[in-house]
């Protein structure tokens, strides 16, 4: 009997992973591509948004960071110009930004902003340069607020820039390396 309950746990982690909460960047506005080349002097835009299908009320902000964001240094190196989906922005991408909205965003993809990043020098984001979304480091959270103003932890999404291999929108968790052959191992 205890063997089953472990199985049970297990498929039900398995299975809420496909309709986990987060904060990812999207090369496009549906949140389908999460990787994009990019080339010197050809403005790429890519989309901040929150896959929120377990927050039906919609979300009235966001707290966040992202890992290896490459600034913004201008020219002759390269420009990243964020524009936010509301006026109320506090901090900075890179260490921790707060975004709240007067209205709630709804989902299941609300959209939060968009970079546009320019690059000038070839050298600024090479092959494979990933962008993940990752805690703040002013509140150590990775965090959405619904309609009722309740704080909703979410996962973290990431974007990688000129991708030669194989390039993933999520990380890997313990539940994904789970198997029915795992599980059934169990018994």
């Amino acid at each position: 009997m205890k063997k089953l309950m472990v199985a049970l746990l297990m498929l039900t982690a398995i299975a809420s992973f496909a309709s986990a909460d987060f904060i990812g960047i999207f090369a496009d506005d549906q949140g389908v591509e999460c990787q994009a080349p990019i080339v010197e002097y050809e403005p790429l835009v890519v989309h901040v948004m929150a896959y929120i299908p377990n927050v039906p009320g919609g979300i009235t902000a966001v707290e966040f960071s992202v890992a290896n964001y490459p600034g913004s240094p201008g020219y002759p190196t390269g420009t990243a110009t964020p524009a936010w989906d509301s006026d109320l922005v506090i901090g900075d991408i890179a260490f921790d930004i707060s975004i709240a909205f007067s209205e709630p965003q709804y989902g299941p993809f609300a959209h939060i902003g968009t970079i546009e990043f320019l690059m000038f020098d070839p050298a600024w984001i090479g092959p494979d340069h990933v962008m993940a979304v990752v805690e703040g480091a002013d509140c150590a959270c990775l965090v959405v607020v619904d309609d009722l103003f309740e704080i909703v932890e979410v996962d973290g999404g990431i974007f990688t820039f000129n991708c030669t291999g194989t390039c993933v929108c999520l990380e890997d968790t313990a539940t994904q390396d789970s198997s029915w052959s795992a599980v059934k191992s169990l018994f």
